[in-house]
Protein backbone atom coordinates (compact mmCIF):
# COMPACT_ATOMS: atom_id res chain seq x y z
CA UNK A 1 0.00 0.00 0.00
CA UNK A 2 2.82 2.40 0.87
CA UNK A 3 4.61 1.63 -2.40
CA UNK A 4 1.39 2.32 -4.30
CA UNK A 5 1.11 5.65 -2.46
CA UNK A 6 4.70 6.49 -3.37
CA UNK A 7 4.34 5.78 -7.10
CA UNK A 8 0.97 7.52 -7.19
CA UNK A 9 2.53 10.63 -5.67
CA UNK A 10 5.36 10.53 -8.21
CA UNK A 11 2.86 10.15 -11.06
CA UNK A 12 0.88 13.10 -9.70
CA UNK A 13 4.05 15.19 -9.56
CA UNK A 14 4.98 14.63 -13.19
CA UNK A 15 1.41 14.80 -14.49
CA UNK A 16 0.78 18.10 -12.71
CA UNK A 17 4.05 19.52 -13.96
CA UNK A 18 3.40 18.54 -17.57
CA UNK A 19 -0.20 19.77 -17.50
CA UNK A 20 0.69 23.09 -15.91
CA UNK A 21 3.51 23.70 -18.39
CA UNK A 22 1.36 22.85 -21.41
CA UNK A 23 -1.43 25.12 -20.20
CA UNK A 24 0.96 28.03 -19.62
CA UNK A 25 2.47 27.69 -23.08
CA UNK A 26 -0.91 27.41 -24.76
CA UNK A 27 -2.05 30.69 -23.17
CA UNK A 28 1.10 32.57 -24.20
CA UNK A 29 2.00 33.86 -27.63
CA UNK A 30 3.61 31.63 -30.24
CA UNK A 31 7.28 31.05 -29.50
CA UNK A 32 10.09 31.18 -32.08
CA UNK A 33 11.51 27.79 -31.07
CA UNK A 34 11.22 24.98 -28.56
CA UNK A 35 14.28 26.37 -26.76
CA UNK A 36 12.55 29.74 -26.36
CA UNK A 37 9.47 27.99 -25.00
CA UNK A 38 11.56 26.07 -22.49
CA UNK A 39 13.31 29.13 -21.08
CA UNK A 40 10.42 31.58 -21.40
CA UNK A 41 8.88 33.03 -18.22
CA UNK A 42 5.99 30.58 -18.62
CA UNK A 43 8.23 27.69 -19.68
CA UNK A 44 9.18 24.57 -17.77
CA UNK A 45 12.70 25.68 -16.79
CA UNK A 46 11.52 28.87 -15.09
CA UNK A 47 9.11 26.90 -12.93
CA UNK A 48 11.89 24.79 -11.44
CA UNK A 49 13.77 25.45 -8.22
CA UNK A 50 16.60 23.50 -6.63
CA UNK A 51 17.60 22.74 -3.10
CA UNK A 52 19.25 20.39 -0.71
CA UNK A 53 19.42 19.52 2.97
CA UNK A 54 22.58 18.46 4.73
CA UNK A 55 23.39 16.71 7.98
CA UNK A 56 26.63 17.07 9.90
CA UNK A 57 26.98 15.90 13.47
CA UNK A 58 29.09 14.31 16.14
CA UNK A 59 28.12 12.68 19.40
CA UNK A 60 30.21 10.73 21.82
CA UNK A 61 31.24 9.74 25.32
CA UNK A 62 34.01 7.71 26.91
CA UNK A 63 32.94 4.41 25.33
CA UNK A 64 31.20 5.38 22.11
CA UNK A 65 31.36 8.02 19.37
CA UNK A 66 29.47 8.64 16.17
CA UNK A 67 30.15 10.99 13.25
CA UNK A 68 27.31 11.61 10.77
CA UNK A 69 27.28 13.20 7.33
CA UNK A 70 24.25 13.34 5.05
CA UNK A 71 23.16 15.06 1.84
CA UNK A 72 19.74 15.17 0.20
CA UNK A 73 19.26 17.12 -3.08
CA UNK A 74 15.77 17.98 -4.32
CA UNK A 75 14.07 19.62 -7.32
CA UNK A 76 10.73 21.41 -7.09
CA UNK A 77 8.24 22.46 -9.78
CA UNK A 78 6.01 25.47 -9.05
CA UNK A 79 2.24 25.27 -9.58
CA UNK A 80 -0.79 27.49 -8.94
CA UNK A 81 0.93 30.88 -9.22
CA UNK A 82 3.99 29.50 -7.39
CA UNK A 83 1.90 28.73 -4.30
CA UNK A 84 2.48 24.96 -4.49
CA UNK A 85 5.65 23.04 -5.33
CA UNK A 86 6.03 19.32 -6.02
CA UNK A 87 9.04 17.21 -6.88
CA UNK A 88 11.44 14.35 -6.10
CA UNK A 89 14.00 14.12 -3.30
CA UNK A 90 16.87 11.65 -2.84
CA UNK A 91 19.37 11.34 -0.03
CA UNK A 92 22.15 9.41 1.65
CA UNK A 93 23.63 9.35 5.14
CA UNK A 94 27.03 8.05 6.20
CA UNK A 95 27.93 7.20 9.80
CA UNK A 96 31.31 6.38 11.34
CA UNK A 97 30.84 4.60 14.65
CA UNK A 98 33.45 3.61 17.23
CA UNK A 99 32.71 1.47 20.27
CA UNK A 100 35.21 0.73 23.06
CA UNK A 101 34.95 -2.37 25.20
CA UNK A 102 37.27 -4.89 26.87
CA UNK A 103 40.31 -2.93 25.72
CA UNK A 104 39.25 -3.16 22.07
CA UNK A 105 37.91 -0.53 19.62
CA UNK A 106 35.10 -1.77 17.37
CA UNK A 107 34.18 0.17 14.23
CA UNK A 108 31.29 0.30 11.76
CA UNK A 109 30.42 2.55 8.80
CA UNK A 110 26.70 2.12 8.10
CA UNK A 111 25.33 3.83 4.99
CA UNK A 112 21.66 4.67 4.40
CA UNK A 113 19.96 6.02 1.29
CA UNK A 114 16.44 7.10 0.36
CA UNK A 115 14.16 8.25 -2.45
CA UNK A 116 10.89 10.11 -2.13
CA UNK A 117 8.52 12.81 -3.32
CA UNK A 118 7.41 16.01 -1.61
CA UNK A 119 4.86 18.81 -1.82
CA UNK A 120 5.15 22.30 -0.40
CA UNK A 121 2.61 25.05 0.14
CA UNK A 122 4.07 28.56 0.42
CA UNK A 123 1.33 31.05 1.45
CA UNK A 124 3.90 33.58 2.71
CA UNK A 125 7.25 34.78 1.37
CA UNK A 126 9.33 33.11 4.08
CA UNK A 127 7.18 30.34 5.58
CA UNK A 128 5.91 27.12 4.03
CA UNK A 129 4.28 23.79 4.88
CA UNK A 130 6.09 20.61 3.85
CA UNK A 131 4.67 17.12 3.17
CA UNK A 132 6.87 14.20 2.13
CA UNK A 133 6.84 10.47 1.50
CA UNK A 134 10.23 8.71 1.72
CA UNK A 135 11.30 5.12 1.16
CA UNK A 136 14.52 4.55 3.05
CA UNK A 137 17.01 1.69 3.01
CA UNK A 138 18.86 2.08 6.30
CA UNK A 139 21.87 0.13 7.52
CA UNK A 140 21.17 -0.05 11.23
CA UNK A 141 23.51 -0.84 14.13
CA UNK A 142 20.45 -1.66 16.23
CA UNK A 143 18.56 -4.19 14.08
CA UNK A 144 16.67 -5.73 17.00
CA UNK A 145 15.48 -2.32 18.22
CA UNK A 146 16.59 -2.62 21.85
CA UNK A 147 18.65 0.59 21.78
CA UNK A 148 22.05 -1.13 22.12
CA UNK A 149 24.95 -1.68 19.74
CA UNK A 150 26.08 -5.31 19.79
CA UNK A 151 29.25 -7.10 18.67
CA UNK A 152 29.39 -10.61 17.17
CA UNK A 153 31.87 -13.41 17.89
CA UNK A 154 34.26 -12.04 15.24
CA UNK A 155 34.55 -8.71 17.02
CA UNK A 156 32.43 -6.88 14.43
CA UNK A 157 29.58 -4.49 15.17
CA UNK A 158 26.35 -6.15 14.05
CA UNK A 159 24.47 -4.25 11.35
CA UNK A 160 21.47 -5.06 9.20
CA UNK A 161 19.84 -3.25 6.27
CA UNK A 162 16.21 -2.46 6.97
CA UNK A 163 13.52 -0.81 4.80
CA UNK A 164 11.47 2.08 6.19
CA UNK A 165 8.54 4.04 4.79
CA UNK A 166 8.45 7.51 6.30
CA UNK A 167 5.77 10.17 6.01
CA UNK A 168 6.87 13.63 7.16
CA UNK A 169 4.59 16.56 7.98
CA UNK A 170 5.89 19.93 9.10
CA UNK A 171 6.81 23.50 8.31
CA UNK A 172 9.85 25.55 7.47
CA UNK A 173 11.41 28.98 7.17
CA UNK A 174 13.20 30.19 4.03
CA UNK A 175 15.28 33.39 4.06
CA UNK A 176 14.12 34.36 0.55
CA UNK A 177 16.00 35.61 -2.49
CA UNK A 178 17.65 33.87 -5.42
CA UNK A 179 19.93 31.91 -3.09
CA UNK A 180 18.55 31.24 0.39
CA UNK A 181 18.97 29.11 3.45
CA UNK A 182 16.12 27.23 5.10
CA UNK A 183 15.23 25.41 8.30
CA UNK A 184 12.55 22.71 8.57
CA UNK A 185 10.96 21.00 11.54
CA UNK A 186 9.21 17.78 10.53
CA UNK A 187 7.26 15.07 12.31
CA UNK A 188 7.58 11.44 11.17
CA UNK A 189 3.99 10.23 11.32
CA UNK A 190 4.88 6.58 10.57
CA UNK A 191 7.55 6.02 13.22
CA UNK A 192 6.55 3.19 15.60
CA UNK A 193 5.62 4.35 19.09
CA UNK A 194 8.20 1.99 20.67
CA UNK A 195 11.10 3.32 18.56
CA UNK A 196 14.15 4.79 20.28
CA UNK A 197 14.41 7.34 17.47
CA UNK A 198 12.73 10.73 17.94
CA UNK A 199 9.83 11.39 15.53
CA UNK A 200 10.96 15.02 15.23
CA UNK A 201 13.44 15.79 12.45
CA UNK A 202 15.30 19.09 12.09
CA UNK A 203 16.73 19.87 8.64
CA UNK A 204 19.01 22.65 7.40
CA UNK A 205 19.53 23.43 3.74
CA UNK A 206 19.98 25.78 0.81
CA UNK A 207 17.66 26.64 -2.08
CA UNK A 208 17.96 28.33 -5.45
CA UNK A 209 14.96 30.15 -7.00
CA UNK A 210 12.46 28.78 -4.42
Amino acid sequence: MKKILFFSLLALVFTAASTNDAYAQKKGKKKSSKTDEYFDDSGFANKLWYGGNFTLGYAGNTNQSQFTFGLAPMVGYKLVNDLISVGPRVGFEYNAIKLKGNGTVYKASPLSYSVGAFARIKPFDNFFAHFEYEHQSAESTDPDGDGYIEVNSKGEIITDRLPYDNVYIGAGYNSGGLWAYEILLLYNATLPSNSFTSPLVLRFGLTYKF
